[in-house]
């Protein structure tokens, strides 16, 4: 559970203001496109400061700070000088975000309690001319020594340091820096923001015994004649011949693997879930993170993928992840099936796996019709060209138990996903868009699987919409690209898959999804301000909703903000409903996912409720500390 390190949140007084919804606008036709871009806005207000090591006074030269706002497309950049000093001018009134790095040193962002959260955004008034100073500390390290089983220094072996971060409401690894040992053995990974990182080595297992030596040339001569095959007879009868004796000579394999050494992690457990995380300071260096490999016998996992589906795919990739590992992985072994459908999965440790396969149908284009565009080219007035055709995913999946012998003869065996397709609705005040067919829809997984991201479909004219082939898995839909309108809704089988995750399972279609837009956007805004009547800018408010069962991860219900130097906030777009709002200081990234915060912040919390297009304002004035 994590911990609150500071929660104040007084109300003086709750200004409602109920506004009129704004009517977004129809979208031009899809031919009407300026033919130049619009220039840049340019305005007088200026953004100066200088950036200096933290600790001291010392200038931080040839530090990159980079300005981004709505109003400057593409951002600013500039390099420090030898006073640390840097300045953005021409900016024209707005909303800012200041931030720098420095290689070797952990990003900032201006105002932030500590690297790694959230910065003050900078408002800018007409003509105002704003002083913004950083400090900018060394980026933490973790550094160590990885012995093999002798106690004897491990070169060349990878070292990954992987970052602790609440991720829909539970504990995960996020991001990867790495290493790679010395003569010594000792590894060194600098630049690090503070937080908890969870240390693993990845060994080099380079003892190949006859067999996977045989085996590795087997698959290189096969690879080799398939290609020629089509452009070579000659090439490939000789390469043919060479796969025949080959077959016929090679050695037996082995029911028990040569041991190896399998990843390891810190203190030294094969799982990443049993890791101890090292915690880091701001600018703090951890000597003696050191690991011992272990060996372990390390198996082979051979079998085939069989294409039940009748169509032609392509890039056969089999997966085995680890079914113990849950948030915590130190990442899959993986490998391409063959032309034949075979596979092998090398140095897999004892454990449960579930070995997975994925491949895209081939797409096939429909004949254009005659005259059309393969046959006229598109010349002005023709008809549009063929739309590319969505690709459709098959998948096959097997649960495994590995004990360090040679694992034969898995089958896996592709099978199309389900077809979602339902109807696009509009509940607004203003006409829907002309041109549907500029939407999409998507199924998007809420949590990593090894059947790869989000999967989507088009919408027609007449609204409706179908998502292929999509493979088991929890998944939120949605639509966009109807320019004004957001998604109210998005109903499967009478379950809200926007605001609690589908799982698709099983091999009925689903022909009944609705997704329904609105125009009638919420807005709730506000201002906070000190005992003293000044902009509070070091806070986060946070809107969470007041019934617990939304509480769910990457809720759209659940936004955090940081009010601007004039002190002002804003939520927008928020569903309809009753809502929490509480401030925090120093909101740790990814805390609003986990539920037992939202608690804590439940009793000092102020109950809001927004109505459908709903313009409210919230002034939050908080007391002396």
């Amino acid at each position: 559970m994590l911990t609150v390190l500071r929660l104040i949140f007084i109300a003086s007084t709750i200004i409602i203001a109920t506004g009129v919804p704004r009517l977004a606008q129809v979208p031009p036709p899809r031919d009407s496109v300026p033919a130049t871009q619009p220039a840049p806005v340019v305005g007088t207000a200026l953004i100066a400061g200088t950036v200096t090591m933290a600790g001291g006074t010392q200038p931080a030269r040839k530090t990159r700070v980079s300005l981004s706002g709505t109003d400057i497309r593409g951002g600013r950049s500039a390099t420090t000088d030898d006073q640390g000093a840097f300045s953005f001018t021409a900016l024209p009134p707005g909303r800012y975000n200041l931030s720098a790095s420095k290689p070797g040193h952990a990003s900032v962002s201006y105002g932030q309690t500590r690297p790694g959260r959230s910065g003050t955004p900078i408002q800018l008034s007409d003509g105002q001319k704003f002083r913004a100073d950083l400090q900018i500390p060394k980026g933490s390290v973790i550094t160590g020594t990885v012995l093999d089983e002798n106690a004897e220094a491990a070169p060349q072996t990878s070292v990954r340091v992987m970052r602790v971060v609440m991720q829909n409401g539970r504990r995960t690894l996020q991001g990867s820096n790495s290493s790679t040992t010395d003569d010594r053995g000792i590894y060194r990974v600098f630049g690090l923001l503070p937080g908890e990182y969870v240390v693993c080595a990845t060994p080099r297992n380079t003892n190949l015994g006859d067999f996977d030596r045989a085996q590795v040339e087997l698959q290189a001569l096969q690879q080799s004649f398939d290609a020629l095959s089509r452009v070579n007879e000659e090439q490939a009868r000789a390469i043919g011949e060479r796969l025949s004796s080959l077959r016929g000579s090679m050695p037996p394999a082995e029911d028990a693997a040569a041991p190896g050494y399998s990843p390891i992690c810190y203190p030294g457990t094969v799982s990443a879930s049993a890791a101890t995380p090292v915690p880091l300071g701001v600018a703090e260096e951890r000597p003696g993170i050191d690991v011992q490999l272990q060996l372990a016998p390390l198996a082979r996992v051979e079998g085939t993928v069989v294409n039940a589906t009748g169509a032609q795919v392509r890039e056969i990739n089999v997966t085995a992840t680890d079914a113990q590992q849950t948030g915590f992985s130190m990442g899959n072994i993986s490998a391409r099936a063959d032309s034949e459908g075979r596979f092998r999965l090398m140095n897999v440790p004892p454990g449960q796996y579930r070995v997975t396969a994925r491949a895209t149908v081939a797409p096939s284009r429909e004949a254009p019709p005659p005259g059309g565009p393969a046959a006229t080219g598109r010349g002005r007035g023709g008809p549009p060209p063929l739309p590319r055709p969505e690709p459709i995913t098959v998948w096959g999946a097997a649960d495994i138990s590995v004990d360090g012998r040679t694992l034969s003869n898995v089958l896996l065996t592709l099978q199309p996903g389900i077809s979602i397709s339902g109807q696009i609705a509009f509940d607004g005040a203003t006409p829907p868009p002309a041109d549907l067919a500029r939407m999409r829809v998507s199924m998007s997984p809420v949590e990593p699987t090894p059947f790869g991201g989000s999967a989507s479909g088009r919408v027609d004219a007449g609204g409706r919409f179908t998502v292929p082939s999509v493979v088991p898995g929890r998944y939120r839909l949605s639509a966009s690209g109807a320019s004004g309108w957001t998604a109210e809704s998005s109903v499967i089988s009478g379950q809200d898959a926007l605001d609690f995750a589908y799982e698709v399972k099983g091999n009925q279609n689903i022909s009944d999804a609705l997704i329904t837009l609105t125009d009638r956007q919420t807005e709730l805004t506000g201002a906070m301000t000190d005992d003293k009547n000044q902009p509070a800018t070091g806070y986060t408010v946070i809107a969470f909703p007041a019934d617990a069962r939304y509480w769910t991860g990457t809720s759209r219900r659940v936004q955090t903000t940081r009010p601007a130097t004039d002190g002002r906030f804003a939520f927008r777009n928020l569903p309809p409903g009753d809502y929490r709002l509480a401030s925090v200081l120093d909101l740790e990234p990814g805390a609003t996912s986990d539920p037992a915060f939202l608690q804590q912040l439940e009793a000092s919390s102020l109950r809001v409720t927004l109505q459908p297009g709903e313009k409210k304002i919230q002034d939050i004035k908080l007391s002396g500390q």
